[in-house]
């Protein structure tokens, strides 16, 4: 019986001039603009903030595989600040660590007064916050009304992270609210931790959490 292998996924680079031309325009960006493996990062890096933010019909923007890192995150944090039109911002399988996670959670807390930024879902998916960034992150999630998704899939969070999460979800989160913590390194076998206490914060904020259940909204709770 033979074996059969999934084909390797390609994604269309433009040569460097077109991507230049297109971070210069963003006035001709699409509703949902797609720049997956672009490697943007370093010269074209510094420019991408200030077109985020002059783009007036995009809602989505799709930087994953572009070796994005914590500088490049200084950009992304303003244009996460300023801009009105942006809903959706896909970072996975870059390489954003503690120090960029703090930047992007800085920008997505409102100040006080202020109204929360526009910015509705935050894919970190892939990358290297740790507890650390974990917990900037959930920082957010105490006065952030807007975020409705955040997936924090194989961010190496651990325990450390988990906690912080579940002491920072509030109890009017929304319906459509969705939270991914799959494979993060969570140890159940940990006695440090104190479980029930977890447990039930979860409980309180009324998030659906079982594996496998209808709507779930909190993605990756360890099981016993």
């Amino acid at each position: 019986m033979g074996i059969f292998f999934s084909k390797k996924k390609s994604y269309w680079v433009p040569e460097h001039r077109k991507m230049q031309d297109t971070i210069e325009e963003p006035s001709k960006w699409k509703p949902v603009q797609d720049m997956t493996g672009w490697q943007l990062q370093n010269s074209l890096g510094n420019k991408l903030g200030d077109a985020i933010v002059s783009s007036r019909q995009t809602a989505e923007i799709n930087l994953s595989y572009n070796g994005l890192g914590d500088d490049e995150c200084e950009y992304l944090a303003k244009a996460i600040k300023e801009t009105r039109t942006i809903k959706r911002l896909i970072l996975e399988n870059n390489h954003i660590h503690t120090a960029g996670a703090k930047m992007l959670a800085d920008a997505l807390t409102p100040a006080k007064g202020q109204d929360d930024p526009f910015l509705e879902e935050l894919n970190l998916c892939n990358n290297s916050i740790g507890s650390e960034g974990a917990t900037a992150v959930a920082g957010v999630l105490t006065s952030n009304k807007t975020l409705k998704k955040v997936n924090l899939f194989w961010n190496n969070i651990g325990n450390q992270g988990l906690q912080e999460i579940c002491a920072n979800l509030r109890k009017d989160l929304p319906q459509d609210f969705l939270l991914d913590v799959r494979y993060n390194g969570f140890d159940r076998g940990d006695n440090s931790v104190d479980w029930t206490q977890m447990t039930k914060q979860l409980s309180d904020s009324k998030l659906i959490y079982n594996d496998g259940e209808a709507g779930q909204q909190f993605l990756g709770w360890p099981a016993d």
